[in-house]
């Protein structure tokens, strides 16, 4: 058995754009925060929950408490939904990939969960607006879960673990995403990467990336082959 496991933003739903500018303009209103870097790959943890932590610990001193974690998540939720209402096509699937997703769901070889940085919320959302059915999916974290994005996805397969009755090889984990943090993360913990191909991705020379979701099963085959 294989687990494969997706980034969200930039690699099922195409809305990082929206989803950067509804995080800025939550954060200015519900916090009061000005003049911060936008930059959010620049920060030690590019996750929801790792970003606002930082701001928190820069201006306050401290990090912020369940309460305005929450406040956060319910006006950043809001935001999204009245962007989308005026225009739909902000909320967009990366093509081919909840085909991709359920097919590789209905494989009894393989098992399939979410890790992303953001919020579960807003994360159900984008991926309902996008029409990418996860409900096969074995199990998912989120920014609720930890900080640093590869504590995140190691919760994850945590949970897959604890589903499938089994500590899975590390070698036999494959987790799917589109930023440099993706990469990083997956340095971290030992397991294997294959990227979206973009600008986040280029510096990455010695990676595999697809530029096409039709080209992620060849590229699952070949780690087969390596895996013996």
């Amino acid at each position: 058995m294989k687990y494969i496991i997706f980034d969200i933003d930039g690699t099922l739903t195409d809305t990082t754009a929206i989803d950067d500018h509804c995080y800025t303009q939550a954060i200015e209103e519900v916090f009061n925060f000005r003049d911060f870097s936008t930059e959010y790959g620049d920060y030690q943890h590019t996750t929801d929950s790792g970003i606002i932590d930082q701001l928190f610990n820069e201006r306050l001193g401290r990090s912020f408490s369940e309460e305005e974690r929450d406040r956060f998540i319910l006006h950043f939720c809001k935001l999204l939904e009245q962007e989308y209402e005026k225009q739909p096509g902000c909320i967009l699937e990366i093509n081919k990939a909840g085909r991709v997703l359920e097919a590789l769901c209905r494989e009894k070889d393989i098992s399939v969960g979410l890790a992303t940085g953001g919020w579960r919320e807003s994360a159900e959302f984008k991926l309902r607006c996008a029409g990418i059915n996860t409900e096969r999916c074995t199990a998912a974290s989120f920014a609720q879960d930890a900080m640093a994005r590869h504590e995140i996805i190691g919760h994850t397969i945590r949970k897959m673990n604890l589903q499938h009755g089994l500590e899975m090889e590390l070698s036999n984990i494959i987790y799917i995403g589109d930023g440099n943090w993706d990469y990083l993360a997956t340095r971290e913990l030992g397991i294997q990467f294959i990227g979206i191909e973009n600008r986040r991705l280029e510096h990455l020379t010695e990676i595999i990336k697809i530029a096409d979701y039709d080209e992620l099963h060849q590229h699952i085959g070949l780690y087969a082959n390596t895996i013996g």
